[in-house]
């Protein structure tokens, strides 16, 4: 068999055919086979020279869409020109309109049909995601623009609320139902001394709800 010259282009292939099948029919009903399907003009040998086992293709694409959805926040984690707070809010910005392009294109893995795909979610969210807003936040406490004495803990549960608890893929909430939930958590990060619940961040999120209650 010839040598493949451009092995990441087929590898890009193999991992866009999976994630659309993850979304559309579930991570357990599909198979190699279907992949091999949807691909068309590859060899179960091919695939199996780049990815051991769907679990293996199944961790790439988490890896990918990771990696996607934190190349904009890590340009905003070295501008020299914001505060700590003020970086934390930018980023915050940057992955709800993320989501939004997400609900707009169609492209957001429905984690509910996907449980593998939400375990490594909830594992990238509390490894390297945390990671980065832990540095914001220590950069934060330099400044004088944050105040906790428990850094990791404050990024930790940032995430939890952003990409859990406020996330409309994962819970399906009233719209009345998420302003009680907002108005709590505004309140929290108020008396932590965290201000993040800006008009704009408000707002973004109102309309990623809606946008999400349109593609259910």
């Amino acid at each position: 068999m010839a040598r493949n010259k451009y092995p990441e282009v087929t590898i890009n292939r193999i991992l866009d055919t999976a994630m659309k099948l993850f979304m559309s029919k579930g991570y357990e009903h599909t198979t190699i086979q279907d992949i091999i399907d949807g691909l068309g003009d590859l060899s179960k040998g091919a695939i199996y020279h780049h990815f051991k086992s769907k679990e293996e293709i199944m961790d790439a694409v988490n890896k990918r869409l990771a990696e996607q959805g934190i190349a904009d926040i890590k340009t905003v984690a070295h501008d020299r020109n914001l505060s700590g707070l003020d970086k934390l809010g930018k980023m915050l910005m940057f992955s709800i309109q993320s989501a939004q392009h997400e609900a707009l294109d169609q492209t957001v893995p429905p984690f509910l049909r996907n449980p593998q795909l939400l375990a490594l979610h909830m594992r990238d969210t509390m490894g390297s995601a945390a990671d980065l807003l832990t540095g914001v936040i220590e950069e934060g406490m330099r400044d004088g623009s944050i105040h906790t004495a428990q850094p990791r803990q404050l990024a930790q549960m940032i995430l939890l609320f952003f990409n859990v608890w406020f996330n409309p893929w994962m819970y399906s909430w009233t719209p009345n139902e998420l302003k009680n939930i907002i108005f709590f958590a505004r309140n929290v990060f108020e008396e932590i001394g965290v201000p993040l619940f800006t008009e704009e961040v408000l707002q973004s999120i109102d309309e990623l709800h809606s946008l999400s209650q349109k593609q259910k």
